[in-house]
This record gives structure tokens, sequence and C-alpha cells, in this order.
């Protein structure tokens, strides 16, 4: 891990719809937010020098999961990564997030990068 930042800035008001980027197929909606080290946007930079911007939820609708696990340089201590991949136009989303122990909660959950997706706001 080179790099942490977190904030939060979701005020509970406004419902937020992510759709890909790339296609506009649903992707997930704030309500799935989850925290994940005591926040639900992350920003970390990856080995190749990278600034990867995203929000965790607990669930997604429309994605592949890659089936290959990779757990080194891994964010979240405790977890393993897999790429996820848009389902209609196959750009990359993020990744899904898998305990790869027992000693953490919750047993998996997805890193949704902010640029891969567009938000739509609807006042509850």
């Amino acid at each position: 891990m080179l790099a942490y930042i977190k904030s939060s800035s979701d005020n509970g008001k406004t419902r937020r719809k992510y759709y890909c980027a790339h296609c506009g197929a649903f992707i997930t909606e704030s309500g799935a937010l989850l925290t994940v080290n005591h926040s639900t946007e992350h920003s970390y930079v990856n080995p190749a020098g990278v600034r990867c911007h995203f929000m965790t939820f607990v669930h997604c609708d429309n994605v592949v999961v890659d089936h290959e696990l990779y757990v080194e340089h891994s964010w979240f201590p405790g977890y393993g990564w897999r790429f996820l991949i848009c389902k209609i136009c196959y750009q990359h989303l993020g990744w899904k997030y898998d305990a790869v122990t027992d000693a953490v909660e919750p047993e998996g959950f997805f890193g949704v990068l902010l640029g891969s997706v567009r938000a739509s706001e609807d006042e509850e």
C-alpha cells in the first residue's frame, strides 16, 4: 500500500444510483454503501503509481467477477481481490474483495471506481 486517503460525503438525504460510465448499465445504489475502515470512500495508489478512487458497496448488479483471487497488494488486510467488470460492455469497474481469513467481516464487498460509474440523484 503506497497511500491512503479517506473521506465521507453522503448526507443520507439524497439517494444515488450508479450506472456504468461506458454503457449506462445499472451497477448499484447508495443504499448499498458499506463502511469499511470507517469510510465508504477510499483512495489508494497502486504499485504502478495509479491513484484509484472508489466507494465500497455490499452489492452490485450487472457485473462479472473474475475467478482469480489475488492476495498481494490488497488495500484491505484479511481480504483478497478480484477484478470487477461490467457485464454488458466488459469495462473495468473496480474490484470484488473476499475474506481470506475468518478474522474479518464482512465476508466480501465491492470497490467501485468513481471514474467508471456515473451517478444520478433522486431526492428521498
